[in-house]
């Protein structure tokens, strides 16, 4: 890495990237009723990670999010804590990062993560199917997104239900300016999506919701990836890994392959 190259990394390291410490969660939102997510999943490594199960041994989470084998993930949680009858406790089995992810910038920060058995399918665990082709969406589309991140901007503890959030999706460019604003050399491709809060709202993701997904309509659309160094700031929206056709040829190549 040249010179220019670690200012320019450096600099992109002080956006608030989601994950516990460094990660996102739900600040502002509502409690969500309970096991009414139930493709969520709460990864436990590092760091706390929020994540999607889309087959009943893998789920779809951020390759920010540092897994390796042996690391815990929870299905079927409400509060994630307790030992409620709902909950399938497993192990990861196998960590599947994108080839290109970039650390630094975050682009293609999409992983899979395979279990050590497949998930037994209940009314409080099942799977939510990826889109059968991508979708670019317009600005002011609703979506909303989910986790167990922290409820408060200057706290470290995970929420101990889960939580969701209401947004609406924010045009690349008004995305672009807003980072350009802070940081010019900050990049939003078209394999991200930018989302923020309704109105003047708060509500947003923030640390421990990285990896989460942004539904649209009843479509899964997006991943939590990175935000602003304040969580639920009205003005600067949060960037998702947008769930693209060559991202769907990736997860469905790297899952038919079994690793």
């Amino acid at each position: 890495m040249n010179f220019l190259s670690f200012l320019f990394c450096s600099a992109l390291l002080l956006l608030k990237l989601i994950s516990t410490g460094d990660s996102m969660d739900i600040i502002g939102g509502n409690k969500a009723k309970p096991h009414s997510r139930p493709y969520m999943a709460f990864l436990i490594g590092e760091e706390y990670c929020g994540g999607t199960l889309i087959e009943q041994n893998w789920v779809l989470t951020a390759a920010h999010c540092p897994l390796g084998k042996k690391d815990s993930v929870i299905l079927g949680a409400h509060k994630w804590e307790k030992h409620e009858t709902t909950q399938q406790k497993m192990f990861v089995l196998q960590a599947v990062r994108h080839p290109d992810f970039d650390r630094c910038t975050k682009s293609n920060d999409i992983q899979l993560v395979k279990l050590n058995r497949p998930a037994k399918m209940t009314a409080s665990v099942s799977v939510l199917k990826l889109p059968s082709s991508e979708k670019d969406l317009e600005h002011g589309t609703m979506c909303s997104t989910a986790g167990w991140g922290i409820t408060k901007a200057n706290s470290t503890k995970p929420s101990r239900v889960l939580r969701e959030a209401n947004l609406t999706i924010v045009e690349r460019d008004t995305c672009r300016k807003k980072y350009g604003e802070k940081m010019p050399e900050a990049v939003i491709t078209k394999n991200m999506l930018c989302a923020g809060p309704l109105n003047s709202s708060k509500d947003d993701a923030c640390a421990g919701d990285s990896g989460g997904p942004l539904i649209c309509g009843k479509d899964l659309r997006g991943i939590v990836s990175f935000g602003p160094e304040t969580c639920g700031n009205p003005d600067i929206p949060v960037v998702y890994t947008r769930l693209t056709t060559a991202y769907l040829n990736w997860i469905k190549k790297t899952i038919d392959g079994g690793f």
